[in-house]
């Protein structure tokens, strides 16, 4: 089985093996373990994880209101936007309305 890392498609495949002791200790290597004590089994594993882990979205917004009438009211709709978001992006976006500090 293989040793390194692969990149599939979308996905980044990490081929490992768990190695399990029967006093609780676990370890991780990349090489298949040549030998094992007597205590011990190993677990081969690969991990499939989305590339897209790695892509650190930064979402950045400005809205900038002139001068208002102090009696005229403001209505946001931010359900709409975060649910606009999630539809673009595929994930939920905590959006919040705060007043000046």
């Amino acid at each position: 089985m293989t040793q390194v890392t692969y990149q599939t498609g979308k996905t980044l495949k990490f081929p490992m093996w768990l190695v399990f002791s029967s006093g609780g200790d676990v370890r991780v290597t990349r090489r298949k373990p040549k030998s094992l004590s007597r205590d011990e089994r190993a677990l081969y594993l690969e991990a499939t994880l989305p590339i897209s882990l790695w892509a650190t979205p930064v979402l950045r917004a400005s809205l900038n209101v002139a001068e208002a009438d102090p009696g005229a009211s403001v209505r946001l709709d931010i359900t709409a936007a975060s649910e606009a978001l999630r539809g673009a992006l595929g994930v939920d976006i905590d959006l919040q309305v705060r007043g000046p500090e």
